[in-house]
């Protein structure tokens, strides 16, 4: 089994009150049954050992209680809270509750030490740009193959549509791409921070759910968060010739009331690993390839065309040949990681292009 860390860009990884104890992390039936009487509230944020509780409505800066030695906290986690006696106390975190949905990530696909980006969410929203669709669809297909493996829905967001001029290459592009994941159950919208296109259908995507943004530095994460979340002011960065800055370096959920939704806006992630997945499973979290029987599911793993009876977008077969041969390790990372350092995705958008190499650049700021 894969070690389990949790994500915060690799900043919130260690604190001094989980460290594990000498004596170990047995607890007696009495701690237990004390535990257990205190209410359940939800971690907001994780920014380098302080930890931010939602507890009946009030959001308390909180530290680790002893019986927590050992035992990680992420964003969406639900926990157990015994609040502030008074004024200059600070609410201890007791107990982490079991999750029920993860999106982890491993640095590498030959990796196997798995890290903790959200727990508990919804549904993670993949921002790509407009601009730049082939250095972010191959990202985007890791993203939706660990949600799938984690308990998530999976969307797609296409920001900076306003780069994209009507009727142009790029337009029909984008119209492509949201037309073959919509086909597999995919939602999508396409957006730009920058003019308000598009805002309202994303808002509807996100309405009553937790939902957790994922994308590479420089794609409009934060731009889109801050249009979203009245109030919220989080620092966006200028791009430069490999990329945005990350400006968004600790997880944060935020509420957005009148729609009933959470957000939560992750650092920027240049890489994401499938190595917590074993490559025989892979085909589960393809949707076109989930339900056939084992042997054609080997035969397609082996290079062979899938049966009349099986609908899979030419360019979705190339990817999930690509993911196993990383996952067997016949294929380094390098040749396909997420097309901006290898010469783009090679035509990933599907619309016969191919990567041109190229990383998003001369506009200032996010989109």
């Amino acid at each position: 089994m894969p070690r389990i860390h949790d994500d915060h860009d690799l900043l919130e990884d260690d604190y001094d009150e989980v460290r594990p104890s000498r004596r170990g992390r047995n607890l007696s039936v009495a701690a237990k049954e004390r535990i257990a009487e205190h209410s359940a509230g939800r971690v907001v944020q994780v920014d380098r050992g302080h930890v931010s509780v939602l507890y009946e409505g009030v959001e308390y800066l909180a530290r680790f209680a002893g019986s927590m030695r050992g035992v990680k906290v992420v964003v969406g986690d639900r926990v157990r809270v015994k609040p502030p006696r008074h004024e200059t106390d600070l609410a201890r975190v007791i107990q982490r509750l079991p999750r029920e949905t993860v999106l982890a990530r491993t640095g590498d696909d030959d990796l196997e030490d798995e890290r903790i980006v959200v727990a508990n969410a919804d549904q993670v929203v993949v921002v790509i740009g407009a601009d730049y669709l082939d250095g972010g669809v191959g990202f985007l297909e890791r993203v939706l193959v660990a949600a799938s493996a984690g308990g998530l829905r999976g969307a797609v967001c296409v920001n900076k549509c306003d780069l994209a001029a009507a009727g142009s290459p790029d337009t029909a592009a984008v119209e492509g791409l949201l037309a073959r994941y919509a086909a597999i159950g995919v939602a999508g919208v396409a957006v730009s921070a920058h003019t308000g296109e598009g805002l309202e259908a994303l808002r509807e995507l996100l309405a009553g759910r937790w939902s957790a943004f994922a994308g590479h530095s420089g794609v409009g994460k934060t731009s889109l968060f801050n249009q979203l979340v009245p109030g919220v002011d989080r620092e966006v960065g200028d791009i430069g010739r490999r990329g945005g800055r990350h400006t968004t370096v600790a997880a944060r959920a935020e509420h957005v009331a009148d729609i009933d939704a959470w957000l939560v806006d992750t650092p920027g992630i240049r890489s994401f690993g499938l190595g917590g997945l074993a490559p025989e499973d892979l085909a589960d979290h393809f949707t076109e390839l989930a339900g056939l029987d084992r042997e054609v599911r080997q035969a397609i793993e082996a290079g062979g065309e899938p049966p009349a009876s099986v609908t899979i977008d030419p360019v979705r077969l190339r990817t999930f040949r690509r993911f196993l041969a990383a996952l067997r390790g016949d294929e380094p990372w390098d040749d396909f990681d997420d097309g901006r350092s290898d010469g783009g995705s090679g035509g990933l958008v599907g619309d016969g292009r191919e990567g041109d190499g190229s990383a998003p650049g001369g506009v200032e700021g996010e989109q």
